[in-house]
């Protein structure tokens, strides 16, 4: 494998294709050849604030072209790209800014103010603020208050076209092949969130791996971005890769999970990876119900386990409108650099599909480390070249995850429950710390889930622990309701289901019926705001 830049791999794919466009965004469209002329230049911006090889530049940003070329322009230097969400508490950004050490920080304009009032003590000298307005209808430009920020900024803030500077005729630093060039934070579901350092074989292994596998990535299509290019899989998977391998992407930086039906009328784009609960949205969209989705060739899913249920619901609703594909589920590891499986080849409903060609993973017994024998649940471990580095200044984490597998060999402990089929397909059950104990016995969500989704009056649903009034841990189920059910007649309903389907201790003490489910800002379902929903509950009981 040739050891090079990530922005040459980019070159080489808009080779002769100048005039192409390659990324869309709102109402506007950018060329190859304009999106080289901004990387260079901004590269240029940061070589004048004196940003050299190693190090770290903090980019508080949604998916914003300005963004993408900050991030190829970082790795031209051979500096580091410090994604952090920007979301983050007032109280985290000086902690994130200090931590990295970054004199520069990149910041789109809607998190401006809550950045640079709230950097305390931070070494950083310099802010660069990042346009949103040309991305967003006139109405929402308002109602965020866009292109106020240069009120109480003061000279160490650069707007973007006054950071940019004519292209220097310089190489890309080619020797930091090993060394870091991005740092993307977990998402904190379950713990505090973890730095994961990432490096230009990490990306190049991640691009390698999905290719071998021969999906129907090619040149000329679109694909819809709605994952945070600051989680590992949104940047590597959803960006570099489309865009190595020729492919334009469009940007949708204020997405919202309930938007992806208006993407896919807005753009028409070949490929769309989601979360599970992106795609139950669509479901629920009332354009679907006459539309026409033949453009879209590969529908991508990753992030969440899928239920066996839901994944056969959304293959039913995909092929009742043309799209030739049946939903393509991945799965993976941010530590592991993204995707390390793909259903592709012949897969089941309810699996992840099979490792990509070069990646290794099996079951272990999570006691004894013991390899498990087909169909028999243990953790998952992971084996590939793309793995991290390790965690950012966190080396006692390193040693949790990076450890040494039944063969000897380091291996990523993934925390996630599953077995391996007799056929070498990968089925994931649910987190470890999701899995419940009632009396001894052992309680796996997914399987309470899976029985309530064959219900075709619920939408989504997902279960957490809770207590009952002896204090004893209990399943609680969160139902979201198709529009127009009474939730009383559906409680009864899944109440009867329970009773026939599940053991005694598999059914939920208690029933709740949302509007929707809360999600992380990665799309995924965020289990601590519902475990904290039933613990607050408990107490009005």
């Amino acid at each position: 494998m040739k050891q090079q830049a990530l922005y040459e791999t980019l070159w080489q794919a808009g080779q002769g294709r100048e005039e192409d466009i390659v990324l869309r965004c709102g109402d506007k469209s950018l060329s190859y050849g304009a999106l080289f002329q901004g990387i260079l230049q901004a590269e240029a911006g940061l070589r004048a604030l004196g940003v050299g090889p190693g190090e770290l530049v903090t980019l508080f940003s949604l998916n914003t072209p300005e963004a993408v070329m900050a991030f190829y322009a970082i790795d031209r230097i051979g500096a580091v790209a410090n994604w952090v969400d920007m979301k983050v508490s007032p109280a985290e950004v000086e902690e994130y800014l200090t931590q990295a050490g970054s004199r520069v920080a990149l910041v789109l304009e809607v998190a401006f103010s809550k950045v640079y009032h709230h950097r305390g003590k931070a070494p950083t000298q310099h802010f660069v603020v990042l346009p949103l307005a040309p991305y967003v209808a006139p109405e929402l430009e308002g109602k965020l208050h866009l292109n106020t920020w240069q009120q109480g900024a003061g000279p160490d803030c650069l707007s973007w076209a006054d950071f940019l500077r004519p292209p220097a005729q310089v190489p890309p630093e080619a020797d930091r092949w090993e060394e870091p060039v991005a740092i993307t934070y977990t998402g904190g579901t379950t713990g505090p969130a973890k730095g994961v350092v990432l490096s230009r074989r990490s990306f190049a292994w991640a691009l390698e791996y999905y290719t071998r596998a021969e999906t129907e990535y090619g040149r000329g299509g679109f694909a819809l971005v709605l994952l945070p290019l600051f989680a590992v899989f949104g940047l590597s998977q959803c960006l570099h890769t489309p865009l190595s391998l020729g492919m334009g992407v469009i940007l949708c930086p204020m997405f919202r999970p309930h938007d992806l039906g208006e993407m896919l009328r807005r753009y028409r784009p070949e490929q769309v990876c989601g979360t599970t609960a992106y795609w139950q949205f669509l479901l629920q969209d009332a354009w679907t119900a006459e539309a026409d989705l033949f453009f879209l060739k590969v529908p991508r899913c990753g992030g969440d386990v899928l239920p066996a249920e839901l994944e056969r619901r959304i293959n039913a609703f995909l092929a009742q409108r043309g799209c030739a594909s049946r939903l393509i589920k991945e799965y993976g590891m941010s530590e592991d650099g993204g995707i390390m499986c793909v259903s592709y080849g012949a897969w089941e409903d309810g699996d992840v599909g099979r490792p990509l060609p070069g990646c290794r993973v099996v079951a272990v017994d999570p006691e004894t480390g013991a390899l498990c024998p087909p169909e028999v649940q243990g953790e998952l471990l992971i084996q590939s070249q793309a793995v991290m580095n390790g965690y950012y200044r966190r080396p006692e984490a390193d040693h949790q995850v990076l450890k040494p597998g039944p063969d000897g060999t380091l291996w990523v402990w993934t925390k996630d429950l599953g077995h391996i089929t007799a056929d070498g397909r990968v089925v994931v059950t649910g987190r470890k710390k999701r899995m419940l104990s009632r009396n001894g016995f052992k309680i796996f969500p997914s399987v309470i889930e899976n029985c309530f989704l064959e219900d075709p009056q619920v939408t989504a649903c997902a279960v957490v622990g809770g207590k009952n009034r002896e204090g004893e841990t209990v399943p609680v189920a969160y139902v979201v309701p198709r529009q127009g059910t009474d939730p009383r007649e559906l409680e009864q309903a899944l109440r009867n289901r329970a009773k026939k389907a599940l053991n005694t201790y598999l059914i939920p003490a208690a029933y709740h019926f949302p509007a929707e489910l809360p999600l992380t800002p990665r799309g995924k379902l965020d289990y601590r705001t519902l475990e904290t929903w039933a613990a607050e509950q408990e107490e009005h009981q």
